[in-house]
This record gives structure tokens, C-alpha cells and sequence, in this order.
């Protein structure tokens, strides 16, 4: 990136430069347990931030301009992991205590004069949260607008049907995690040692059950790691950028203006 547009590596004059109530906040929300035997505990943050640093580094090529600019929060490492908690070591926050986290977050970019916030999430039991957090704090700003990338395991499968093999690349440390790790942070991935496939006898996707992850798999991870692969991580990145680029696009160009108050604009 020509600039930095990391909240942890600006110092005060680097972001009174280059944050103003035109740029776009982004949030990566992530978690910290087991992936099984191949991937790291921090793999839904890892991934997440250095698909949020790719999709700066296009924007920041394309309009070089500090107006609707991008900037990254610095990344929340843990988040509601309570239905992986018979698994060593997982760090899972209370919903309550993540549910005020983000709000906390949100309160205190709207109190900056920041009201545009794209959210990237990379952990299932954060979606929730996320949702009250944000209709939460859109009841208290409602010229705030609160976008979220919310699982974004499942989107890539539905934007390319042919990608994976297996489960629709579906799977904690699966087909499609798995091959993102391998993309972004091959050093962190040991694939010799990812466990043999594991799809969950599950009664279909009309009826949702509340699993505890230990009633899924007993190795930490379930789908078709085995199947991943570089090439498969970078389609995955690149779908997504697309995605959140074509989003940021459209937004700009309606001045971040959606539903009816889009009349206004031609």
C-alpha cells in the first residue's frame, strides 16, 4: 500500500490526513480455537485481515484520493466460540460481552464522525452478535450505515459452483478455509497432517440444529481439507474482492445512500 491504512501503524498526523467522515471503517471480526491438526487457532482473523489488506491495496491503486477512503481497525482476535469450548484452548467471548464490543466499536466511529463501516467476518458464531450489535447502534445513528461480509465459507461456493469437490468447500479447516490459509499464509499450514474428510450426518439445511461442535467431528475440523489448494485459495480471494469492491463501488457512487433515500440521486 503506497499509504498506510492500518489504525494501529498511523500516528496522529497519518490519520488526520487520512481519515475523515468521507472513509469507510472496516472491522475484522474473527475468533481464536482449534481448526484441527493443519491450520492455526487464528485462522478466522488471519484470513479475514489479509483478504481486508488485498481489497485496500485495489482501492487504494484505483483512487488514489482520501475521499471514501478505506482505513482497517485493528482486528478483534476472539469471538463466540462457546460451541467449540470442548476443544483445548478455545478463547470464546460471552454473546453479551461481543454483543458490546462491537457496539462499543460502532459508538465510537460514530462518535469520530465515521458512519460508513463494512464489517469482515471470519467466524460463525459472530454472525449473531454482529446483527444485534449493528441494529443496535443503527436505531441509536440511522444515518449510519452498517454493511457485513458476514460468512464468507458459504458465499464463495454460491459465486462459483464448480470450485470445490467436496461439501461445497463447506467445513471448519475445510476444503474452502483451508485453501484461504494456503493463499494468504502457507507457512502457517501443515496439509500433510489435515484429517481425513469429515461431512456431519446432518437432517438437511431446512431445519437448523444448534450443534456443539464436539457432536460434529473429534479431530477440531470438519469438510475436505485435504482437497484445498493454493490455486482454490486465490479464486477464493479473488471472488471476494470482486465482492466487496463491486459493493463499495455501487455504494460510492450513490454517495452511501440506499432504499428510498436513493431518489434523491440520478
Amino acid at each position: 500500500m503506497d499509504k498506510k491504512l492500518l489504525l494501529e501503524e498511523m500516528n496522529a498526523s497519518e490519520v488526520n490526513n487520512v481519515v475523515n467522515k468521507n472513509s469507510i471503517a472496516l472491522i475484522i471480526l474473527g475468533s481464536c480455537e482449534n481448526h484441527g491438526t493443519h491450520l492455526p487457532f487464528g485462522s478466522d482473523f488471519i484470513f479475514p485481515m489479509n483478504l481486508a489488506k488485498i481489497i485496500l491495496e485495489k482501492i487504494d491503486n484505483n483512487n488514489p484520493s482520501s475521499d471514501n477512503n478505506c482505513f482497517i481497525l485493528p482486528v478483534l482476535p476472539y469471538g463466540v466460540s462457546i460451541h467449540h469450548n470442548d476443544f483445548q484452548m478455545t478463547m470464546s467471548l460471552k454473546f453479551s460481552t461481543m454483543i458490546s464490543v462491537i457496539e462499543d466499536v460502532l459508538d465510537s466511529l460514530a462518535k469520530n464522525e465515521i458512519k460508513k463501516v463494512l464489517v469482515i467476518n471470519g467466524h460463525d458464531g459472530n454472525i449473531a452478535p454482529i446483527e444485534v450489535a449493528s441494529r443496535n447502534l443503527k436505531d441509536k445513528y440511522p444515518d449510519m450505515v452498517i454493511a457485513c461480509l458476514e460468512s464468507w465459507w458459504v458465499l464463495v461456493g454460491q459465486k462459483n459452483t464448480t470450485i470445490f469437490n467436496v461439501w461445497k468447500g463447506l467445513g471448519h479447516g475445510g476444503e474452502a478455509e483451508t485453501s484461504a490459509m494456503m493463499a494468504v499464509r502457507p507457512d502457517l499450514v501443515d496439509l500433510k497432517s489435515a484429517p481425513d474428510k469429515i461431512i456431519p450426518n446432518l437432517p438437511g439445511d431446512d431445519i437448523r440444529l444448534y450443534w456443539k461442535f464436539s457432536e460434529l467431528t473429534t479431530t477440531g475440523a470438519t469438510g475436505a481439507p485435504k482437497e484445498a489448494s493454493i490455486q482454490k485459495g486465490q479464486e477464493i480471494i479473488d471472488i471476494l474482492a470482486r465482492v466487496v469492491l463491486d459493493f463499495i463501488h455501487k455504494m460510492n457512487a450513490s454517495k452511501w445512500k440506499y432504499g428510498v433515500a436513493t431518489s434523491n440521486f440520478k
